[in-house]
């Protein structure tokens, strides 16, 4: 049965009742006949005459006192003339009035009673879903209300809530004076915020009501659990690149973007690793300003990457049994470019490491070490098959060591993928701290990245999960796993928060279903 229906059978019930009542007012004021007294039985031959006064009683002289003669006599103040009433010849009997006032009441009602199934109608119609839309770029930071990730504005002097018995880590926090009227059928507060934070390990949820959230809170643990939520983009939980990326959720600000019937939805389908898969099948050269480093946390994780791919430079010229005399030398010829090119590489290492130390970054010795590796090249054997003939080909292709090809994959990649971890951080924290060049290419990458990744709030949920009932729940949040926002849940899928419509509305978040989708 609908909400309809419902306010339907609720006004039939309610004008039976009046009429009802009205049924027996009516009943209990109806003009009576009152029953004669019964006579005495007469003797047999008696005759009652009508009794007559003996004596005629003197007639009384009326005399009128004035009020204010009366008010000398007695002492007091006159008392106030009433104003003379007025009334009708002809009465109109209660019974008239009270029907009446029955049938005004109830049409009164009636109209309230319409008027809620008009607003629940309409607020069917205009239901609406929202998502959270990753502001890229990001506008005034003083005026963000809504963000995922990083601090939590918690009231002062309130402690970092710990689900049983260690900090939580924190997802969101939602404005709720942003939240349109429409969303969750109008339940739900529409003042303070909502924090999201879950256990670091398991899926026990606590999301708190703050009334005044002013004070930003760090974490007070970093992302450091194996077994917990960090999983940023590129796959750095796996592998030996883990330890170089930031271990934290990025402070992102977010929009609230509502989503009607037929309204454009910014979300996208789609898989987001498809987003870096085309970058890496593509050639691209990181002595470009776009990929040079920021900082000097950025500089030495360049370094430390370089350093740890060095081994996979052949430089040793020992041929294969069987091997030609050709190729026999276009093996050496490569063992010794790439000894030249190790040598060399050791050597900017050594400056990097030593410079790191002791001097301030500058945007200009990141340009004088990126033209110094591009002036290094390196060579690779690399087969293909020819197009013509269809027999296989053996060449050696030699580039510089800034340069990223799919078949010739060293080390610039791996760098490519840090770079973009640590920017999206530095990006969050200040815009200004990266090159307009780094920004122009990265601000797309993560738009792109951030459709495919978008959080939503009181929609159904975008996958399946088995304890939803779309009568009974309402999603107060749904978050993906998401590269560019740094979590991973389950085997990345998406993580949905849902409630009671009935604890919603009252503003009870103590039972809360929190789901992974499959």
């Amino acid at each position: 049965m609908n909400e309809i229906q419902s306010a339907a059978l609720m006004l039939a019930g309610v004008t039976l009742a009046f009429v009802a009542i009205a049924v027996a007012i009516w009943w209990l004021r109806r003009p009576r006949t009152a029953p004669a007294t019964p006579r005495a039985a007469r003797a047999p031959g008696e005759s009652r005459m009508p009794k007559l006064s003996r004596k005629a009683k003197p007639e009384v002289e009326i005399v009128e006192i004035s009020a204010s003669r009366l008010a000398r006599v007695s002492g007091r103040a006159p008392l106030e003339q009433q104003a003379a009433t007025v009334y009708e010849d002809h009465p109109s009997p209660a019974a008239d009035v009270e029907p009446v006032a029955i049938e005004a009441t109830l049409e009164a009602m009636a109209a309230e009673v319409e008027g809620e199934a008009h607003r629940i109608e309409k607020t069917a119609a205009e239901a609406v879903t929202l998502r959270l839309v990753p502001q890229i770029p990001p506008r005034d930071a003083i005026l963000t209300t809504s963000w995922l990730g990083g601090r939590p504005r918690l009231p002062e002097g309130v402690q970092w809530p710990e689900i049983d018995g260690e900090p939580a880590d924190f997802l969101a926090q939602i404005d709720c004076s942003s939240l349109p009227l429409a969303l969750w059928d109008g339940l739900g507060p529409r003042e303070g915020a909502l924090a999201f934070f879950i256990h670091r390990r398991g899926y026990h949820m606590q999301v708190v009501h703050l009334r005044d959230a002013d004070v930003a809170v760090a974490p007070p643990l970093a992302l450091d659990d194996p077994d917990g939520w960090f999983g940023p983009h590129g796959g750095l939980r796996f592998g030996d690149l883990e330890s170089l990326a930031v271990r934290a959720f990025p402070e992102w600000p977010v929009d609230l973007v509502a989503v009607g019937p037929g309204d454009a939805d910014p979300r996208v389908e789609g898989d987001p690793n498809d987003i870096g898969a085309m970058l890496y099948t593509r050639s691209y050269d990181i002595a470009d300003p776009a990929f040079h480093p920021f900082d000097w946390g950025s500089m030495t994780a360049m370094i430390a990457i370089l350093e740890m791919r060095l081994d996979r430079l052949t430089i040793d010229a020992v041929p294969p049994s069987g091997a030609g005399a050709e190729e026999i030398v276009a093996l050496e010829q490569r063992a010794g470019i790439n000894r030249d090119a190790r040598d060399r590489v050791r050597e900017i290492i050594a400056i990097v490491r030593e410079s790191a130390a002791k001097e301030a970054f500058s945007a200009s010795d990141a340009s004088a070490v990126m033209s110094a590796l591009h002036a290094i090249h390196w060579a690779k054997a690399v087969h293909r098959i020819d197009p013509e003939t269809g027999a296989e080909v053996h060449d050696t292709i030699t580039l510089p060591l800034t340069t990223h090809r799919a078949d010739a994959n060293l080390w610039v990649h791996d760098y490519q993928t840090i770079l973009f971890d640590r920017a999206k951080h530095a990006w969050c924290a200040n815009p200004d701290s990266l090159s307009a060049p780094m920004r122009a290419f990265y601000e797309p990458y993560w738009r792109d990245l951030a459709a495919r990744e978008m959080a939503a709030i009181g929609h159904e949920p975008f996958r399946y999960v088995h304890d939803y009932d779309e009568d009974r729940d309402a999603v107060l949040l749904e978050l993906p796993t998401s590269g560019l926002m740094s979590r991973m849940f389950g085997d990345c899928d998406n993580l949905v928060v849902t409630i009671d419509k009935a604890d919603l509305a009252v503003g009870d978040f103590s039972r809360l279903r929190v789901q992974v989708s499959n």
